[in-house]
């Protein structure tokens, strides 16, 4: 699992990044790339959940890991089939093709299956992590797990140019796709996306730590390199 991503930068609800430090960025951003504009953010919603990596080879799914430390995962190839509207082919994709994003429980599905747990979860999250690790994948396939997919890991060749175009691609592959995704096109509209969320935020039917503006086009991207944060 690859640990560069596209998923920088981000304001968090948290208020971890302030409106200043967004605008330092877009500063930043502009000066470095001459005739950057705000046309090229695209937001979505940080899923609170654990994070995954599937690859696809010849359009059948062949392995699955998580993040780990950022470097090496865990296989977790056959938890992730228990998932039952996780699809184990695609058509149409690159030989090799590989998906990113989030395991996750939903609030409610949370409340039930802790119901029944005589040790319980702590939070969504940390059931979503526990589940996806178990040994047995049995255990895996009695828990609620659902899934988001938000980003590409290595391509035998280029299925999107830009973040907008990969998530409309995502829907046509019918790979689930977080809600409330939308492009940006001022600070404005960042601080209405923002609020938005914030407002939004406890009746979402799962848990999220934050939204996230990404660099739209991936060139640009590229040309502006990667930060950790």
């Amino acid at each position: 699992f690859n640990k560069i991503t596209h998923d920088i930068p981000m304001l968090s609800l948290d208020n971890a990044f302030s409106e200043e430090d967004f605008k330092d960025f877009i500063r930043r951003a502009q000066s470095f790339l001459k005739n950057f504009d705000f046309a090229e953010l695209f937001a979505e919603l940080k899923i609170d959940g654990l994070s995954f990596s599937a690859r696809y080879e010849n359009g059948i799914l062949v392995q699955a890991s998580t993040r780990g430390d950022g470097y090496v995962g865990e296989d977790v190839t056959a938890n992730l089939k228990t998932i039952k509207d996780f699809p184990q082919q695609l058509k149409d994709v690159p030989k090799i093709f590989e998906v990113r994003g989030e395991i996750y429980i939903s609030k409610n599905d949370f409340i039930e299956m802790n119901r029944h747990q005589e040790k319980k979860f702590a939070n969504p999250r940390n059931a979503a992590a526990g589940s996806l690790r178990q040994l047995n994948s049995s255990i895996t396939a009695s828990r609620p797990l659902k899934y988001f997919v938000y980003s590409l890991g290595s391509t035998s060749e280029i299925f999107a140019k830009t973040q907008a175009e990969l998530i409309q691609k995502f829907h046509e592959l019918q790979l689930n796709v977080a809600p409330y995704c939308s492009q940006i096109h001022s600070l404005a509209e960042v601080r209405a996306y923002y609020q938005k969320i914030l407002a939004l935020r406890e009746e979402l039917p799962f848990e999220i730590d934050g939204v996230v503006f990404k660099i739209n086009d991936y060139n640009l991207q590229q040309r502006l390199g990667f930060r950790g944060r």
